[in-house]
């Protein structure tokens, strides 16, 4: 076999080009390519034969002398910038000319899928196979060489030249793709993030890309497991230890992970997206299943403000001009910070920043109970208005509702009993200063009329919403109810939220029992406080039996709340007394709260109960100074009265 024939078929092996091509960095669509020679957007390459000679055509650029179309050798001539005899050796043959058969290398691999080419080698044929440990000596070794290339490294991806340096991280000839010697295999990563072309790729084609790399452990404290090589390498970087998943968060995570990681604590970082999130609970559930110590840190990561992952944390630092080891000392601290137990130590309260935020308290208009509470009803807790049937305990938590809301605090109610229409008359009528039974029967005309369309206008822009049964299907469970908070809280900004009442709240299918749902009722409504940061204030009753009428209440009377009147921030036993009203004039009354339970202040401890005026048939409670603001002129019957 001559050295011209070895060569003929080495033109002549389709696939062996291709191949070829991917590792300068061209990136194939079927037919058409995308040249790795220049910043090739549009595909203007093409692979085609000639006289059993197949050869790459760029229309878009210039090779050596004006050509712009080449054969396998010139391909790799160009790619590696080698002159015919140096592109002969790096494709097996040797420097005088005899073939190398049995010990052939060239940059080049199967047809994409592994599928033969046309110009394959057939039975009897010898086929190029890559070279890959050359191929990645060469390109840590340009990369090395260039100080452009290093800096651009560094600048946006935190990698260091001593870090590439000691994982053989390279360039490929064209400069468009990152390359990683992992295993057998060496991978390109695009440099251009938003570049055309796949992001990365492998040669030879079909490697395995679910890998480990780099692993680094000789830095202190815990390893960094990151998805992906690059954050990795970012990490080792500011000097710590890190294990990298070449596959990223779309493989699952390789068998001989917990292999390399057995014996050190782990730190988890997922980006901030749905993936992302489902790869870190995986990856925990993977290291605790192998019985190693992990926990999941969070970095503050926020891909709506450029921050997706550790790669974009490691990369705003040194944006900000901060040495490795001052980001290795913040991934220090961060670590510590992630310690389940580090926020439950006297001084890791004290460190917490929220330890010392001022509490805000959505005042209730009613001076005196804003006095008692230091400034009104506490967000992050419950409060619970107790009373008995026909106590005027939904006109007072409305009235708290539409207080705060003229106060400018955006406020929802969750009605179980009444509907939204009755709940907008009730406030209308508190406004306009017009029995909510005129609203009712439709009987509006004169000034109440007048009243009614100037409070219409005057006060629709209220942050006030009012949510019924309408809103939801079936029976409102706390699941259902914390869905419904949330998204008050995400729409509308609530601060404040009423649920009345706490005895209309269904069980879940799987409550045991009442007093099991009571139970858990109460404690999601204690956690639903915190969670979205809200002052919630719920209506519950007393029981009937077993109590004297005459009996004071305690925390003991009050039905269906399970331990909420033990963990609510403030428990108010709620009653009215109504005077009686001569025709023609208004009805009025007083709303009497004794406080059982007050957790910041010391309310209860006084024993001191605090009245408010009442005016029944508008549903109004205001302070006793405050003066009437209706017509007491205006002539009523007795029927009116509500």
């Amino acid at each position: 076999m001559t050295d011209r024939i070895e060569l003929d078929r080495l033109r002549g092996d389709k696939a062996a080009l291709i191949s070829a091509l991917q590792a300068a960095g061209a990136h194939l669509d079927g037919g058409k390519v995308r040249c790795p020679f220049h910043d090739d957007a549009h595909a203007s390459g093409a692979v085609s034969e000639t006289g059993g000679t197949w050869a790459y055509t760029c229309f878009a650029c210039d090779w050596a002398d004006g050509k712009r179309s080449g054969d396998i050798i010139d391909v790799v001539r160009r790619a590696r910038a080698l002159d015919f005899p140096g592109a002969l050796a790096a494709l097996g043959f040797a420097g005088n000319g005899h073939g190398a058969s049995g010990n052939r290398a060239a940059a080049c691999d199967r047809a994409p899928g592994g599928a033969p080419g046309r110009g394959e080698a057939t039975a009897g044929q010898e086929r190029a196979l890559p070279d890959v440990s050359a191929l990645a000596a060469e390109c840590a070794e340009r990369l090395q060489s260039d100080a452009a290339a290093l800096a651009r490294l560094w600048s946006t991806r935190a990698v260091d030249a001593p870090t590439a340096e000691k994982f053989g991280v390279g360039i490929n000839a064209a400069g468009t793709h990152w390359t990683f010697p992992v295993g057998g295999g060496l991978k390109h990563h695009r440099i251009d993030p938003d570049g055309d072309g796949s992001k990365c790729f492998w040669l030879p084609r079909g490697a395995e890309s679910r890998r480990v790399f780099p692993v680094h452990l000789d830095g202190p404290g815990p390893v960094w497991l990151c998805p992906g090589e690059l954050k990795a390498l970012g990490v080792v970087a500011a000097g710590r230890s890190a294990v990298g998943i070449t596959g990223g968060e779309g493989v699952d995570l390789p068998d001989e992970l917990a292999e390399v990681l057995r014996g050190r604590s782990v730190v988890i970082v997922g980006d901030d997206d749905d993936m992302g999130r489902k790869w870190q609970r995986k990856a925990l559930d993977f290291l605790a299943a192998a019985g190693i110590d992990a926990r999941a840190v969070d970095l503050g990561l926020s891909k709506a403000d450029g921050l997706k992952d550790v790669g974009d944390w490691l990369l705003s630092r040194v944006q900000d001009g901060k040495a490795p080891d001052e980001i290795g000392a913040e991934l220090d601290d961060l670590y510590q910070r992630a310690d389940p137990w580090a926020g439950f130590t006297l001084g890791g309260i004290w460190a917490d920043g929220a330890t010392w935020a001022r509490t805000f308290h959505v005042p209730t208009g009613l001076t005196a109970l804003d006095a008692g509470l230091n400034g009104g009803l506490r967000v992050g807790g419950a409060h619970l208005f107790v009373g008995k049937s026909g106590r005027a305990k939904t006109q007072t938590v409305t009235q708290l509702a539409l207080n705060a809301a003229r106060a400018g605090i955006p406020a929802g109610f969750v009605s179980l009993e009444m509907s939204r229409r009755d709940v907008g008359h009730l406030i209308a009528a508190n406004l306009a200063d017009v029995p909510r039974s005129w609203l009712g029967n439709g009987h509006l005309d004169g000034s109440a009329a007048d009243r009614i369309r100037d409070t219409l206008q005057r006060w629709s822009h209220l942050p006030l919403v009012v949510v019924d049964d309408s809103f939801w299907s079936g029976a409102l469970t706390r699941s259902g109810l914390v869905r419904v908070v949330g998204d008050g809280v995400k729409r509308w900004g609530w601060r404040l939220v009423v649920v009345d009442y706490l005895g209309l709240l269904g069980n879940e299918p799987d409550d045991k029992s009442d007093y099991s749902a009571d139970l858990e009722n109460s404690a999601a409504l204690k956690r639903l406080a915190r969670v979205q940061d809200v002052a919630l204030v719920t209506v519950a009753a007393l029981r009937k039996y077993g109590r004297k009428d005459d009996a004071p209440t305690s925390l003991d009377d009050v039905l269906g709340a399970g331990r909420l009147c033990y963990d609510a921030v403030n428990v108010f036993d709620l009653d009215c007394e109504q005077a009686e009203a001569a025709p023609g004039s208004r009805p009025v009354g007083l709303v009497r709260l004794r406080p059982l339970k007050t957790r910041y202040a010391a309310l209860a401890s006084t024993g001191r109960e605090l009245q408010f005026r009442w005016g029944p048939s508008i549903g109004r409670i205001s302070d006793l100074e405050a003066e009437p603001t209706f017509d007491a002129d205006r002539d009523l019957t007795p029927a009116e009265h509500v």
